[in-house]
């Protein structure tokens, strides 16, 4: 099984994207390609910043039947991350023109066909059926099984001679021509040719020098192509992948749905990612000690101390590993170990207020959000928008800490806390001092009871019910029975009005639970 922390309790990038949540949102942008639609695909700073987002481009390349990348630009003011794609390149010649796709000698013999992309066979939706390879994700590239290869000849060293570019700032539509070997404008070539199925074009927005040139070539895309009236199966499919300052402001907001799709990294994470990564960062109940005796309480402890750092980590993946690292399962050492946690500096963008409305389930961030979004301080999770801790916001314990601490206990200890009423109320045909009908006509509410108040409604009896029945003599509990029921019925009622147990309530109640 592939492990999710690395030796450094970092999460590695290949296996982030493997979570359900990644794996779902790269599915629907690999649909919408397969569709006919040209997508803008808009990544936080983090995700960029961290090669996780190009990693999810290379992921959506590599379901696509054929793909062209248009070659890097080194010219942004930080590096962009080496994806494993790139790695596997050979070097170029010295002299071979920019943009060559990946050939590996100076007579062309290496077919960019051959190129190991770093995948291998694997398919992590089962959607590709396709019969050939793929394109190499790292630069300019055809995958195979269109049989384009004569319509749009990929550029080579020692083969054909393009136009002379434009430098190394060439617009990015001219650098795409150049690589098709198309001797005209870009798109209209593409739209003149699409009686054969042409390649998804790529453009990774954060490499490009000039955001205003690729919102160009996203403007005039969907504008030709809408105009041609062309099938969805006929149409050129353009892939920018892009932060909010990598495209001009309105180009998102003004694309045309009849041909285009935006994509928002955003509500991408789940409970269910979050505890993925938390299962395995928090060290298994009785790891390492073999003598150590296993008990229902222990069990109960850990699912708490998971399901308390999910919560409060919520969609940061980052910090549930480092939460589930350093804190000791302690209710009040977990806001020191949330500052603990929390300690780098602020990343500037701060928090601008409550959202509207909804925005939790909105398909991209509201204008008001979109700062702290792209400075990953932000995220839609569960239907909630969740403010990062790292951002000050719960680091310091308070209402909101107490919040996703209730949460997590809710989570976990109701279901086991209603198990154990439903373990008094099979005793009460035993233990009922007058009979199990005085008891539904003394405490089972009138709007619960039966027509004749039958034995049957004795499920309906809530804790504070059973608690009065016997504080009133009217059941016969032992001592340790009614201390464990007066457990319950406190434990109940305290989160029932949205207050966590402390930690010494927690003990006795996992002392009353372990009972059932």
């Amino acid at each position: 099984m592939t492990e999710l922390i690395g030796p450094a309790g970092a999460l590695t990038t290949e296996v982030v994207l493997q979570l359900p949540g990644a794996r779902r949102h790269c599915a629907r942008v690999l649909a919408d390609l397969r569709a006919g639609l040209t997508c803008v695909w808009l990544f936080p700073d983090a995700e960029v910043e961290s090669g996780r987002a190009d990693r999810a481009v290379d992921v959506v390349i590599h379901g696509l039947d054929d793909s062209v990348e248009v070659p890097r630009q080194e010219t942004r003011s930080y590096a962009v991350p080496v994806t494993a794609a790139q790695a596997a390149q050979e070097p170029r010649e010295e002299h071979a023109p920019e943009g060559a796709p990946g050939f590996g000698g100076p007579d062309g013999a290496g077919s960019a066909f051959d190129i190991d992309d770093g995948f291998g066979d694997w398919d992590p939706f089962g959607l590709s059926g396709r019969s050939g390879g793929s394109a190499p994700s790292g630069g300019a590239g055809f995958s195979g099984g269109s049989g384009l290869c004569g319509l749009f000849e990929v550029r080579s060293s020692g083969t054909v001679s393009p136009r002379p570019a434009e430098g190394p700032d060439a617009e990015v539509a001219v650098r795409l021509a150049e690589t098709l070997n198309l001797h005209g404008e870009l798109v209209s070539e593409l739209v003149a040719h699409a009686d054969r199925r042409t390649p998804v074009l790529v453009v990774r927005a954060w490499a490009e020098a000039d955001p205003l040139a690729v919102s160009r070539l996203v403007r005039r895309f969907q504008a030709v192509v809408k105009e041609a009236g062309l099938k969805p199966g006929d149409r050129p499919r353009l892939l920018v992948a892009a932060r909010l300052q990598d495209v001009e402001a309105d180009t998102v907001g003004l694309l045309d749905r009849t041909v285009s799709r935006p994509h928002w990294w955003w509500g991408v994470w789940g409970h269910l990612d979050t505890a993925t990564v938390v299962a395995d960062a928090v060290p298994s109940v009785g790891a390492g000690h073999a003598h150590d005796r296993m008990t229902p309480g222990k069990l109960i402890r850990h699912a708490l101390r998971c399901e308390t750092v999910v919560q409060v980590a919520g969609p940061d993946m980052g910090l549930a590993v480092l939460l589930a690292d350093t804190w000791n399962g302690k209710v009040k050492d977990l806001a020191p170990a949330l500052r603990e946690c929390c300690s780098d500096p602020v990343v500037e963008g701060g928090v601008h207020g409550p959202a509207t409305s909804g925005a939790a389930y909105a398909h991209l961030p509201e204008q008001g959000l979109r700062e702290a979004w792209s400075a990953g301080l932000v995220e839609s999770w569960e239907g909630q928008i969740r403010h990062s801790p790292r951002a000050g916001v719960a680091a310091h314990g308070g209402p909101e800490l107490e919040k996703l601490v209730w949460q997590a206990q809710n989570r976990v200890l109701l279901p086991l806390i209603d198990d154990a009423r439903l373990g008094f109320i099979e005793l009460l045909p035993r233990i009922a001092v007058r009979g199990t009908a005085r008891l539904v006509e003394t405490y089972v509410r009138q709007s619960l009871r039966g027509a004749n108040g039958s034995a049957a409604d004795l499920a309906s009896m809530e804790l504070g019910e059973l608690y009065a029945a016997a504080v009133h003599r009217d059941i016969d509990l032992t001592g340790a029975q009614f201390r464990q029921l007066r457990t319950l019925r406190l434990a109940r009622n305290k989160l029932a009005h949205r207050d966590p147990l402390d930690d010494a309530l927690l003990l006795d109640l996992l002392d009353a639970l372990s009972g059932y």
